[in-house]
């Protein structure tokens, strides 16, 4: 069953079961009343028509100068007094064993009436027994106890009961009509925005990331949808996210088999070449040699950039303040003769101050940046790496005056295996992942690297570090 068949049904029975209890009670309270009223009428008329007998019986025995009746004369005065008159209610007088004396009509008492009297201390007591109501009393008259008994017709107001019942009924079942066909419209009605979340669920399930639920009003089902965007939103981007993962790391595998298997093919082939020709000269053994010590050499720093990137940041990273102008003269005794070596001129330098970083990862960030700068540089170019403090920001600036970047491929040198000029990149060693690395570690330290390139006219980074502190 669906919800809202079940919020229809349940409802429907519990106003119905209201309206009808409700109606049912104010029945009742109605026949009570009718029949209280009845009662007091009924009694008044008993006591009348005992006190009205006793009352005869007193003048009648004063009449005969006698003590007292007995039961014969009192019997045919009962029947003088009863029996002529056209009662609508019948009257019955019985003996203390219950046994009839007089009835001017067949009465059939209900059980446990006269029992009631009796032990009700002779008070009158009132009994309905289908459609007749019963009063008896016990009443002393000469001498002997009497139970007086009149019987008097209420089918009239059990009539107007049942009536009233049978029209409560007709009206409840109109009602019942009336209010599910109401409670139908109002049903559907609450329930349309639920089923336009579901629907929208749905598609999002199957797969329509970017469906939305419409959001209108201000209740509960409102806020439903809210959330339901929200978490459609976070999907959403969380797919997209896994989808680029996933594209990523098929090109990154794409581009690693690629870069490893032509440094294979070499070394198998002239491998091979040493292996199978005998007559092989010196000169030729010394050139295939160079090229397998050539390919291996570039396979090992392939695999050692690689494993860099893979494993930066996994380790517990060692954050100290380091003082940057200490820190890049460290950085530049090392990185001079390796650009002296390429008859390049560099200087690097900072400004005096501290900096929250690693160490190491910055030292591989500042190395990756320049080797970049020395293969993309021709000899007798300049790279220049400079430091400087902006409130508390740190800035890092590496400028060479290399081939440059075309802008169309600026946005995607950080990409791991990327390279502008394949060939060149391959001649000189690279494999496309010192910028990558690079991105990676300027993300570690929460900061920013951007590029400004021009071809022909050398390519200047820029990293903008938070954290700094400035010393005089």
């Amino acid at each position: 069953m669906r919800l809202w068949q079940k919020i229809f049904l349940y409802t429907l029975v519990l106003v119905m079961l209201a309206v009808s209890m409700t109606s049912i009670l104010l029945l009742k309270n109605s026949f009570s009343l009718a029949l209280g009223q009845r009662k007091q009428g009924v009694y008044s008329e008993h006591e009348f028509v005992v006190t009205s007998f006793k009352s005869m019986m007193v003048t009648e025995r004063l009449r005969e100068n006698a003590v007292v009746l007995d039961e014969g004369t009192l019997k045919g005065y009962m029947e003088e007094t009863f029996g002529s008159a056209k009662r609508e209610s019948g009257i019955q007088f019985c003996n203390t064993q219950g046994e009839q004396v007089y009835a001017n009509k067949e009465m059939i008492l209900p059980k446990g009436l006269l029992e009631a009297v009796q032990e009700d201390n002779q008070k009158s007591y009132m009994q309905v027994s289908g459609h007749q109501l019963y009063t008896a009393s016990a009443e002393n008259m000469e001498g002997k106890t009497y139970y007086i008994v009149t019987e008097n017709d209420i089918s009239d107001v059990v009539d107007i009961h049942e009536d009233m019942l049978r029209q409560i009924l007709a009206i409840s079942m109109g009602c019942a009509i009336g209010i599910a066909f109401i409670l139908l419209i109002v049903v559907k009605m609450l329930m349309l925005p639920l089923q336009k979340i579901n629907a929208g669920t749905r598609a999002i399930a199957q797969g329509s990331y970017e469906k939305r639920i419409p959001e209108r009003g201000h209740d509960e089902l409102s806020e439903l949808a809210q959330n339901m965007n929200r978490m459609a939103r976070a999907v959403e981007r969380n797919v997209r996210a896994l989808e680029a993962v996933a594209e990523d790391r098929k090109h990154f595998i794409d581009n690693l088999s690629h870069e490893m298997k032509t440094p294979l093919t070499s070394i198998l082939g002239f491998s091979d070449l040493l292996l199978i020709k005998k007559d092989i000269s010196e000169e030729h053994r010394i050139e295939y040699a160079g090229i397998i010590k050539e390919e291996a050499s570039r396979m090992r720093t392939l695999s050692g950039k690689l494993m860099e990137l893979i494993t930066v940041g996994e380790g517990e990273l060692e954050w100290k303040q380091e003082d940057m102008k200490q820190l890049f003269a460290e950085i530049g005794v090392s990185l001079h003769i390796i650009a002296k070596s390429h008859k390049i001129l560099f200087s690097c330098e900072s400004e005096p101050g501290l900096l929250n970083v690693d160490k190491e990862l910055f030292k591989s960030l500042l190395y990756n940046l320049v080797d970049n700068g020395i293969k993309a540089s021709k000899e007798g170019g300049q790279i220049q790496v400079r430091g400087r403090f902006e409130g508390e920001e740190f800035f890092i600036q590496v400028t060479d005056e290399g081939v440059g970047i075309p802008e169309a491929e600026i946005e995607k040198i950080t990409q791991a295996f990327y390279m502008v000029d394949k060939a060149r990149s391959r001649a000189s060693g690279g494999a496309g992942l010192g910028l990558a690395l690079c991105a990676e570690i300027v993300a570690y330290h929460r900061g920013t690297m951007q590029f400004e390139s021009r071809p022909g006219e050398g390519t200047s980074v820029l990293i903008r570090m938070k954290g700094g502190e400035l010393h005089a």
